[in-house]
Order: C-alpha cells, then structure tokens, then sequence
C-alpha cells in the first residue's frame, strides 16, 4: 500500500487545487471553497474524498453540466430556512453558502435548514458539518448522487451512494460524529480494488445478466481515460440490508423530495452519461441543518454530557483483541494535530496534474516553481 500513497505538503495541494480551478475559469473565493474541502478530508484520512474528488468536477466541466463562472443564489428564504439554486456551479461553492445560512439563522432560531439543488459534486460532507462545530453548534448534511445502487432486492441502479456527515459538541473528548454513506460502494471503490488487485469488502456487485453477487470488479469496471478515481461499472450495487435501505430512501426524500428544488436520483445522469457528455448536473438536491444547542441551555452543559457519554462508551470491556473507538474518532484527532504533510493516492495524484492540469498547460513542476517549492524540477 505505501507504493500507491504519496505525502505532500497540506499548503502546496491547497495551492495546486486553487490554481486549477481558477484555470479552469472559477473565481478565487469558489476556487478557495474547493480547495477547502478537498484538503479537510486529507487532513481527516479520507483520502478517497480527497484529491481525487476533483475528477468529478472536471468530468462535469468537460460535459457542460458545470457553470465555473455561476453564482450560487439564495432563491428563497424564512428566519429558519433558506432554498439555494446553484445555478450549475459546484457543490463545494452552494453548500459552504448553505451552511454559512443555516448556521446564521439557527443563531437566531435555535434549529435551521438549508435546501439546495442544481448543484454539482460537494466532496466530503465532513468539512461542511465541521464549520458548525467550530461554531459549537450541531451540523447534519448530505446530498443525493448519480445512480450507483440498486433498490433492495433489485438488479438495477436507481438509487444514490449518498454522503452523509452529523457531528455534535464536544469538549475534551472527540465528539459524536457521523460520517458514512448509505449504499455499500462507489466509483472509487471499483477504482482502487481494481489497481490495488483486491476484493471489494463485500459481496456487492450485481451481476447484470445473472443477479450473483460478486466481489470480484475486475469484469465489470470500466476505466475514464485519464482518470484515477472516477471508474463507470457495468453492474449494479447492492444495498446489503434493509436498515441501510431505508436510510438511503429516506435521505433522497431530505435532498429532492420536500426541497423544493430537488431533483431524485432515478432522474439523474449516470457516470456513463457524464462520459458520454451530459450536461446536467450531477446532484439532484442537497440540505445543510445547524442546530446551536445553546438557544435551550448551557453549551458547557452540552459538552460535559457529551464528554461524559464519550468516556463512558470508551471505557466498556473490550472483547479479546479489540478496542473500543467511537465513530470519526481517529479522522478529529487527525484533524486536530495540525500536520503540515498529508498522503495522497499515487492514481489521484497523477490523474490531476497529467490529465487535469494539462488541459491548461501546467505541470506539477511548473506548478512547484510558482509555489517556491525547491523541487520544482520533479514532474
């Protein structure tokens, strides 16, 4: 695994993200909004939402579903909702306005929500919960996705790999936070299973003609040329149990079905689609809710509970040969070291500055010499 995972500086990635973008014809500010994201999930570990997320962008821009130049618009709006149309941009550029509205207004209301829709990929939800708890308020957030799983007991792709991200107030200890999806795989599963020549963790590719299920995505992945992370599949996914069924159809209902904007993903275009050329986007709905515990008691009281519960599930008798953790445990406290120097996937990484930033005439060693890095004679 350490042959296919690079470490490079947080700041010069920042850097070569926002380059890119503005080359790509995006303001700085939407520009910065990307970088901020991509780079929150490497400094969280999850380097699948990380660089190679981008991808999904410039697929987009290629395509004519992704407007660099568009504005995000708050179209509509109470003391504790608003609606954004992102007018084609980028989910990173809607969903940081969203959340700068919802955490705003729940200052006010105690509990807000902002709905968005046709908007393209935000990347990891993480970052964007994570702006309310640096407010010590509560974040919830997701968006649905093109079809990459099939409904419960199906044989085709109806439904979304949906992100979703809920983090709580904590004090001391790490706080409660949520961030998962609901479906089993997608597009940068099949990639890395594929190069890395290992099994997907399940049993979750359907065959087309048979209905068998398969961990095996070496016959049904299907290569973008250029592109490292972002794979198509000729098979569908499965959604191993109805618990993670209901969850996702539940989700599609918060992002397109009562936002009056949304779109649901059985309307959506396919990875195919996008290869193909088209031009919609690829998210059909989004919602951002902030809750500030404070407006219905103390927040140290919030905090103190909260580190109280922590400990107390940490500190239960293990079984043999395991410990206990508490979800998002290890990504807080990575987040929380400050590290200067990030890893990156090896595929990523070349897919962004060899087909990428080629497409502007940049290099990574053009790219290092703007940066002032001394190595800019690598790439």
């Amino acid at each position: 695994m350490s042959g296919l995972i690079r470490e490079e500086s947080i700041e010069f990635l920042h850097f070569c993200l926002v380059r890119i973008a503005v080359a790509a014809g995006m303001t700085t500010i939407h520009a910065q909004y990307i970088a901020d994201a991509i780079v929150f999930a490497h400094r969280q570990g999850k380097l699948n939402q990380g660089l190679g997320v981008y991808e999904a962008l410039d697929i987009a821009l290629a395509a004519g579903a992704l407007d660099p130049t568009a504005i995000p618009e708050c179209v509509d709006e109470g003391p504790a909702y608003a609606v954004f149309d992102g007018h084609r941009s980028s989910g990173y550029y809607t969903l940081s306005l969203m959340a700068a509205a919802a955490i705003e207004k729940a200052r006010e209301t105690g509990i807000a929500i902002a709905f968005g829709a046709n908007h393209n990929d935000a990347g990891s939800f993480a970052h964007y919960v994570h702006l309310a708890y640096e407010q010590d308020m509560v974040g919830i957030a997701s968006n649905n996705t093109v079809p990459l799983a099939a409904p419960y007991g199906g044989m085709e792709n109806q439904l979304s790999c949906p992100p979703f991200d809920a983090i709580i107030p904590g004090g001391v200890e790490p706080p409660i936070w949520a961030s998962l999806k609901f479906a089993e795989w997608y597009d940068a599963d099949i990639s890395e299973a594929v190069l890395e020549d290992k099994p997907m963790k399940g049993k979750w590719l359907i065959d087309p003609v048979t209905g068998a299920l398969s961990d095996n995505p070496a016959p049904f992945a299907k290569p973008i040329p250029g592109y490292g992370r972002v794979w198509d599949a000729s098979c569908a996914g499965q959604i191993e149990t109805p618990r993670t069924y209901a969850l996702n159809l539940w989700n599609e209902g918060m992002c397109a079905i009562i936002n009056p904007l949304g779109k649901t993903s059985v309307d959506l275009p396919t990875i195919d689609d996008f290869a193909g050329g088209s031009a919609d986007p690829s998210v059909g709905g989004s919602y951002y809710m902030a809750i500030d515990p404070s407006r219905f008691g103390p927040i140290a009281a919030v905090k103190e509970r909260s580190d109280h519960f922590i400990r107390t599930v940490k500190n239960t008798k293990p079984r043999p040969e395991h410990r206990i953790r508490v979800p998002g445990e290890s990504g807080y406290e990575s987040i929380t070291q400050g590290q200067s120097q990030i890893k990156v996937m090896e595929n990523h990484w070349e897919a962004f500055f060899n087909t990428i930033a080629a497409k502007y005439g940049l290099t990574e060693a053009l790219l290092r010499k703007e940066y002032g890095d001394d190595r800019s004679d690598k790439g």
